[in-house]
């Protein structure tokens, strides 16, 4: 029997065997994400040549833990890879950003020609709105007026502002996170639009048709998973 750690492992394994020479690899952030850069860390001290765009500051400082070099986010990205706490089965639609970069996260995934998600099957979902009593969906938020943003927020569920050692968390943008419980979630791509434009609303964690393969670790091994609609 595999616990959550090893399989986790197992699909970071097999996603850093899509890594080819010279590519230009977009890297999440959260435990997942970070054990697909210790799985790279071999093979670039055996002289794998490949450059790397970084989400998040913790994911900038494992990269040059293990030498992988970085460059700035300026075009596309031949591959991207990270973690998910939601995932649809079929679309492949999902919930990102409990850990707190999901900006930086999405701007990678939508500058990769192929965005490939990493997670153990506890984060599998036939749909996603199966998610919602476990997983909030994260909305990054500018600080200012943050409480007005909050207020907006509860149309659509329950915004709770995310907090760390008694003071508001904040991204590596330098706003605020709120995570937001919602009562449904039926339709997450229109949803996201509706997100998108109310004022204050940096970005959201629903990322809906983005990810062509999800690589999900189970007890059968890793479940290769490709979007189907």
């Amino acid at each position: 029997m595999y616990d959550a750690a090893e399989l986790k492992r197992m699909v970071a394994g097999r996603a850093a065997d899509l890594v080819e020479e010279d590519m230009l690899v977009g890297i999440g952030s959260g435990t997942t994400a970070e054990l697909f850069l210790r799985a790279l860390e071999p093979r670039l001290r055996s002289g794998l040549r490949i450059r790397g765009v970084a989400s998040s500051i913790r994911s900038e400082r494992i990269a040059a833990e293990i030498g992988l070099p970085l460059v700035a986010l300026t075009g596309t990205l031949d591959l991207a890879v990270d973690g998910a706490d939601a995932i649809e089965r079929g679309t492949l639609a999902t919930i990102k950003g409990l850990g707190g970069a999901l900006t930086r996260e999405k701007l990678i995934a939508d500058a990769a020609q192929r965005f490939v998600l990493i997670a153990d099957d506890s984060k599998l979902f036939d749909r996603l709105s199966q998610a919602i009593d476990r997983v909030p969906v994260p909305v990054e938020v500018l600080s200012f007026g943050w409480q007005l943003t909050q207020e907006r927020l509860s149309a659509f569920g329950t915004p709770v502002l995310r907090v760390g050692d008694g003071t508001p968390f904040v991204t590596d943008n330098g706003n605020f996170v709120l995570d937001l419980h919602v009562a449904f979630l039926d339709d997450p791509a229109v949803f996201g639009q509706t997100l998108h434009s109310m004022t204050g609303v940096v970005e959201h964690g629903l990322f809906v048709g983005m990810a062509s393969l999800a690589l999900v670790g189970s007890q059968r091994g890793v479940i290769e998973l490709t979007r189907e609609r």
